[in-house]
């Protein structure tokens, strides 16, 4: 095989090659929903209610009602007078029944209802990008309200989480119209929802493609015709 097609065809090679290894870094294993566990950083929000009914104001307890509080690098929450108290790696319905055994001197029969907060980092093409904290039961509709929507260079097709720099999941498409929650798409805190803008081709940008091309194939067969003429004069 004579050099100019070994360059054509390696050059060729070396574009597929390109392309695969693109596609491989954006595949998309599918995984399951796991139990949320609170971690440093993560917040809950807190609800105290007494014999069913929210604490009347001024008692002790309704001054932690309907309010969040964040997880620390400890993995503690602060309670004023009643301390610090560790969470972390806990699940919703344990730390309610670690809170409910501290407030137990200070309301009738309380009754606690702990709702965690995932911390996501939206990146991309999203019109407010950034670090937030969510409720894990609201939409992902709900999401992208939050967070001023999509520019119009981005795609929910194309959007996929992050997890310790690997894609797990895309079809954020179908979640944003049948309204799934982020708990139903199995994400946790840490993750980022990624929306990469789509690069649309100029006009200009094709021509230049296009003058490259054709630059690549006359220099393709200028080699050819040399090789030619060389091993005519040679005989």
């Amino acid at each position: 095989m004579k050099r100019p097609l070994l360059f054509v065809y390696g050059y060729m090679a070396a574009l597929l090659l390109g392309a695969v290894q693109g596609n491989a870094q954006t595949a998309s294993p599918e995984f399951s929903p796991e139990a949320l566990r609170v971690t440093p950083g993560d917040a809950i929000h807190l609800y105290i209610y007494e014999n069913l009914f929210p604490s009347e104001k001024g008692k002790f307890v309704s001054n932690y009602h309907d309010k969040e509080f964040v997880v620390d690098g400890l993995g503690q929450i602060t309670l004023g007078p009643l301390g610090r108290v560790q969470i972390a790696g806990l699940k919703a319905e344990e730390i309610a029944q670690v809170l409910q055994e501290k407030f137990k001197p200070f309301a009738k029969d309380p009754f606690i209802i702990v709702v965690p907060l995932i911390r996501l980092e939206l990146k991309g093409g999203f019109s407010q990008p950034g670090l937030y904290r969510f409720n894990p039961n609201i939409s992902f509709w709900e999401v992208i309200k939050e967070v001023g929507g999509l520019h119009s260079l981005s795609s929910y097709e194309d959007m996929f989480i992050l997890r310790n720099g690997q894609a797990l999941y895309r079809g954020f498409g179908d979640a944003f119209y049948r309204g799934q929650s982020l708990y139903e798409l199995g994400l946790q805190s840490g993750d980022e929802i990624v929306a990469p803008r789509v690069n649309r081709l100029s006009f200009d940008t094709i021509i230049r493609y296009i003058q490259f091309a054709m630059s690549l194939f006359t220099f393709y067969f200028v080699l050819i015709n040399y090789n030619k003429n060389d091993n005519s004069n040679s005989l």
